[in-house]
């Protein structure tokens, strides 16, 4: 029997239909989807097949495709009666890495630890990095730090910045919101042009806002017009701001403190300018538009008084302090800010009820804003107070040598108070843990992880909250939404994913499992040109793929009944029962099992012959094939 051709389906595109569920498990989901094309991609005609006494039927395809990228070992499979996909991919490797990775994504959660060692860059003398962060019903708080020093000959580009610093803290509650910060570079690069900067404060009093500005700016010849006298300056301010001023009802005073322009030779200038705007009585016309656009809206249920009290309550909120200020110099960047607002319950409170005048809203949307009215509700409660601070700092020694420095905190103040209130509103309050490190020692730089999150049906509430997203993108067609809702169904339990580096060899392991596959039962049969798919296998190593399907032809069908299925073709060598005895290998069971944690069936370990348990987990994969393409799944 001489050679055939090789089949689309090889070994390679088996191996990303596995990858495609696995990678999907972990969250990648959306971003397979939308990349793929539209429709469901139809095996090819198998090599071999191989029917069973009762007309079942395993599909032999043969990979004979030199120009497979994969040099390593691998197999495939996946399997119905246990609901799995999994892989085992072994490939050399040149670089000189030790790793050991691990992630498990739960119905409850996840976790992942791992560590890395690796030959220190050049351009790094020296490393060090800790993050240290625990959330539960007691406590909420995040501490982390970073130091690195950097080898400026390696590095050139680092001896730009001379030296750099920021540092600031972040205050939120239910009802107040501040934050101010600092922002200092100094560095050698060319300057561009004169001094440029801003000094911009906003005050409020009483529905009126005072606007104080001082300006250092280069300007283009086009804009010389608006600036080039104190005159010019106050009509185009007043043009400006009138114009807002007017469209509120309300009055836009400017007043020019100070004006100074000076020509270049190239029809531009250099603008150094204060003024003050004030715009009165603004806030009563900012409420009646906004009440006007909420009666119009055609999917609100509001009546014109109710809108008024809704937008009043929408701008409740205080501007306590609103300070902004940037210098950009020949060598230097400064700026500094302090903003802050108070009084958020009322306009939060005004959002959420005007929720409630929706007319029509998606079930799934209403639930979700009523979980975070009470969580916003158990905030006031609990008096929560979150802050965060964070300080940088770069400098360059001038002994070849520039070192970066950041350390960041966050703490909630009344976090268990807060907790407490999410459980009498029987909201649960998700836990997470991280402890990273990372290291230098002598020529090989050292980093270990530990991270761990739980929320209860988290993964439910993931791959919905993935689903919906999917059916409300435009871009996504029909087969597209139907695959994503088949995996919603499939109801994922337990994804895993393991990758060890030691001694030039890469080792990976990834496997699924599904509480009911049979979800994608109608897209595999779509797939396989009508056939009932219960099985897959394949293995590099043999440069074969077996796929095993119940009910091929009838019991008494002869071989010209097979050659009539479309997953045959004049190419396809056909062996009917009583021709043939080879064992045709299978996922061993154990082996996952093992991997996943979980338990097999008697049947699956047990059995050593071609019987076909029940089998829909490769429709997923079948179907994702256009959506995960071999080169995608190999880069």
């Amino acid at each position: 029997m001489g050679r055939k051709p090789p089949r689309e389906l090889s070994l390679q595109r088996f191996a990303a239909l596995v990858m495609a569920v696995v990678l999907i498990t972990s969250g990648i989901a959306g971003t397979a989807v939308a990349g793929s094309e539209t429709g469901i991609d139809q095996a090819d005609p198998a090599d071999e097949v191989f029917v069973t006494d009762d007309g079942d039927a395993v599909l032999l395809y043969e990979d004979e495709d030199e120009d497979d990228d994969l040099d390593g070992s691998a197999e495939f499979g996946l399997d119905a009666s246990e609901s799995v996909v999994y892989a085992l991919i072994s490939d050399d490797i040149e670089e000189d890495i030790d790793a050991a990775f691990s992630f498990a994504l739960g119905e409850d959660g996840m976790e992942s630890d791992g560590s890395f060692v690796a030959d220190r860059p050049d351009a790094i003398n020296d490393f060090s990095m800790n993050a240290d962060g625990e959330q539960n019903e007691e406590t909420n708080e995040l501490d982390a730090d970073l130091e690195l020093v950097l080898d400026t000959q390696e590095f050139p580009e680092a001896d730009f910045v001379q030296s750099a610093t920021s540092s600031g803290e972040m205050v939120s509650s239910a009802d107040e919101f501040a934050m101010e910060g600092d922002l200092s570079v100094s560095h050698i690069m060319p300057a561009e042009g004169s001094e440029t900067g801003l000094d911009l404060t906003i005050t409020e009093t009483d529905g009126s806002y005072a606007v104080d500005v001082s300006q250092q700016d280069t300007l283009q010849p086009f804009e010389v017009d608006q600036w080039e006298t104190e005159a010019d300056a106050k009509a185009a301010l007043e043009a400006e701001y009138g114009a807002i001023a007017q469209e509120l009802g309300g009055d836009a005073t400017v007043t020019i403190h100070d004006h100074e322009f000076d020509a270049d030779t190239a029809g531009g200038g250099y603008i150094d300018v204060e003024y003050t705007i004030e715009l009165e009585n603004v806030k009563d016309g900012l409420e009646q538009l906004i009440a006007d656009e909420l009666t119009n809206d055609p999917e609100l249920d509001i009546s014109q008084s109710d809108a008024e009290e809704v937008a009043a309550d929408i701008l409740a909120a205080e501007l306590d302090a609103f300070e902004f200020s940037y210098a950009i110099g020949e060598n230097t960047v400064d700026a500094e800010w302090d903003i802050a607002f108070s009084n958020f319950e009322t306009t939060a409170m005004a959002v959420l009820d005007l929720v409630d005048a929706v007319d029509e809203m998606d079930e799934g949307f209403d639930d979700e804003f009523d979980d975070y009215a009470e969580m916003y509700e158990a905030q006031v409660e609990a008096d929560l107070t979150q802050t965060s601070t964070w300080d940088l700092r770069y400098e360059a020694s001038g002994a070849n040598e520039a070192t970066l420095t950041f350390d960041y905190a966050s703490n909630a103040e009344n976090w268990e108070e807060y907790t407490d209130e999410l459980a009498e509103r029987d909201i649960d309050s998700p836990a997470f843990a991280i402890d990273a490190t990372a290291t230098t020692d002598d020529d090989e730089v050292s980093v270990e992880m530990a991270l761990e999150f739980t929320q209860e049906e988290f993964l439910e509430t993931a791959i919905n909250a993935m689903v919906q997203d999917l059916q409300n993108d435009p871009m996504m067609d029909d087969e597209a939404v139907a695959l994503a809702t088949a995996f919603e169904e499939a109801e994922l339990e337990l994804a895993k994913f393991d990758l060890d580096m030691d001694d030039g060899t890469i080792t990976m392991e990834a496997g699924a499992t599904f509480d009911d596959i049979s979800a994608f039962e109608s897209h595999l049969s779509d797939a396989y040109h009508g056939l009932t798919v219960e099985h897959v296998y394949a293995d590099t190593d043999d440069e074969a793929a077996y796929v095993y399907a119940t009910g091929m032809v009838d019991a008494d069908a002869t071989e010209d009944d097979v050659r009539e299925h479309a997953i045959v073709d004049d190419a396809t060598t056909v062996h009917m029962p009583g021709e043939w005895d080879e064992e045709h290998p299978r996922l061993d069971m154990g082996q996952v099992t093992e991997f996943l944690g979980t338990d097999a069936t008697d049947s699956e370990t047990e059995s050593e012959d071609d019987g076909l348990p029940g089998f829909g987990a490769v429709a997923a994969l079948v179907a994702m094939l256009s959506a995960l393409g071999l080169a995608r799944w190999h880069n």
